[in-house]
């Protein structure tokens, strides 16, 4: 008997391996070199060196700016020490210059929610020694020195003092409302004041008494009609600072309009408007500068033209 045996065997093949190849056919080109003819028109060439004139003019603007990021560009050195008393029961309010090495330190509080109950306080000093200490039956809110050693005080009760020699000569009622600035007008014997109760007045000093000259009330009516918000001639606009250009005024107010006045007529013309309360008006080598209550620096250099302050080129600052 034949026993067969079958055998089975099983194996793998191994899988070709699969490549591919990518191939790349060099394009080869041909370049010629043409020539383009044809005319460049001369609003082209304007508006390219009119973008190059431009650009120079922003490098050297900004390039300005640099002085700003600079840590020795601006030194404070003391000059002088003035050593207070403690006694007074006011804040230091503001520190006035005057001729002859004189000081004026004001003693009084800024703000007053009702009726002033205060005794201001002014202390004159001149060279390194007080010379005199006046005690006021209310808050002074300015202060400045005119001729002959005059000193005129405005008060925030609306008064005018005319000061000599450390001794009130006479107690004016100029305004119904706060003083809020005052300026001698040169030669003449003149002061202009500005108050909260909208008036512009100037006075002529007679001995030592002030007589009203000339007088202005700023009400909504000097407005332009867009930021008006009534067209009544008795709702006055609250002044705040005042600065005199020989023949004109800057006056700032409490709503944030700027005027220029001519004198002595005082007529008004708007020269600017911000939206908020106008803190300090002033005119510093042919710039005017002026300071807002939420504390913005606005600059711009300005002209006259035909009688007329023109403003260019505004900056402001927020600090």
């Amino acid at each position: 008997m034949l026993t067969f045996k079958i055998f089975f065997f099983l194996g793998t093949d191994a899988i070709q391996c699969i490549s591919i190849g990518v191939q790349t056919k060099q394009i080869s080109s041909s370049t010629s070199n043409t020539i383009l003819k044809g005319n460049i028109s001369n609003e082209v060439l304007n508006l390219l060196l009119k973008t190059v004139k431009s650009n120079n003019e922003e490098l050297n603007i900004l390039g300005r700016l640099n002085i700003f990021h600079r840590t020795d560009s601006v030194t404070l050195s003391m000059i002088k020490q003035y050593q207070l008393s403690q006694k007074e029961n006011l804040p230091l309010n503001s520190i006035v210059c005057g001729p002859n090495e004189r000081l004026a330190f004001l003693f009084a509080n800024k703000y007053h929610n009702t009726w002033c109950s205060h005794n201001g306080i002014i202390v004159l000093w001149q060279r390194y020694a007080m010379i005199e200490h006046l005690v006021l039956s209310s808050c002074p809110t300015i202060l400045r020195y005119g001729p002959q050693g005059l000193i005129a005080v405005g008060l925030i009760t609306g008064h005018i003092l005319i000061i000599l020699n450390g001794e009130i000569l006479s107690v004016n009622e100029a305004h119904t409302l706060s003083v809020t600035s005052l300026e001698w007008l040169y030669p003449l014997q003149q002061l202009i004041s500005v108050s909260l109760d909208g008036r512009i007045i100037i006075h002529n000093l007679k001995s030592t008494v002030l007589e009203v000259k000339y007088s202005k009330l700023i009400t909504v009516l000097n407005l332009p009609r867009n930021i008006r918000k009534s067209n009544s001639s008795i709702k006055y606009i609250g002044l705040t600072s005042l600065f005199v250009i020989k023949d004109r005024l800057i006056i700032g107010s409490e709503i944030g309009a700027i005027w220029i006045v001519t004198l002595p007529n005082l007529t008004i013309t708007l020269l600017h408007y911000e939206i908020d309360c106008i803190e300090t008006v002033a005119h510093i080598s042919n710039y005017t500068i002026i300071t807002t209550t939420s504390g913005k620096v606005c600059s711009f250099p300005n002209f006259f033209k035909n009688n007329s302050l023109i403003l260019n080129n505004f900056c402001s600052l927020q600090y």
